[in-house]
């Protein structure tokens, strides 16, 4: 994590910080739109490390924010944080493959798509199911990475520092 932090540094970003090992990164940028600061990224990512095949997703401190207050699964989330992830996508899915994946019985009540994220609740655990962020991503047609609940709040705590907040108007 301290060479991705220093190569993002060199490129231009500054206050770096990762959030453990998760592959969460929060900086601030001088660039101005998504587009800009997702290319960056990729570009250091495939130029230093050779993670070409890796797709960035990102999202501005205030619409971490907005994930939080949209969680359906609020309560759950509190008693079980591991437990209840959220799939950041990389677009909105078209509606007629969120209508097919609400169509599965199983997840009328442990899912919900709002924009592009998915919320899931893993009531019987994590591990007991195939519904997992591969599933999710390949229904609905677009690149996805998933938080649990624990690590979500712990960005969002991240975000707050205000130098964290160059590139968060589009």
């Amino acid at each position: 994590m301290h060479a991705l932090r220093s190569a993002l540094t060199a490129v231009g970003m500054s206050e770096v910080r990762t959030y453990r090992q998760t592959g969460n990164i929060i900086a601030a940028s001088p660039l101005t739109t998504r587009e800009q600061v997702t290319e960056l990224v990729s570009q250091v990512l495939t130029a230093d490390f050779g993670l070409g095949d890796i797709r960035v997703i990102t999202r501005r401190p205030d619409e971490i924010s907005q994930v939080i207050a949209a969680n359906p699964f609020a309560s759950e989330a509190s008693q079980r944080p591991n437990l209840i992830p959220v799939i950041f996508l990389s677009g909105v899915p078209c509606e007629a493959r969120v209508t097919r994946l609400m169509s599965v019985e199983a997840l009328k009540d442990t899912c919900r798509v709002t924009g592009n994220h998915v919320y899931v609740d893993y009531v019987h655990g994590y591990h007991n199911t195939h519904r997992t962020a591969p599933y999710f991503t390949r229904v609905l047609g677009v690149d996805g990475t998933e938080r649990n609940w624990r690590t979500v709040l712990a960005i969002s705590d991240l975000c707050r520092h205000p130098a964290h907040r160059g590139w968060d108007k589009q």
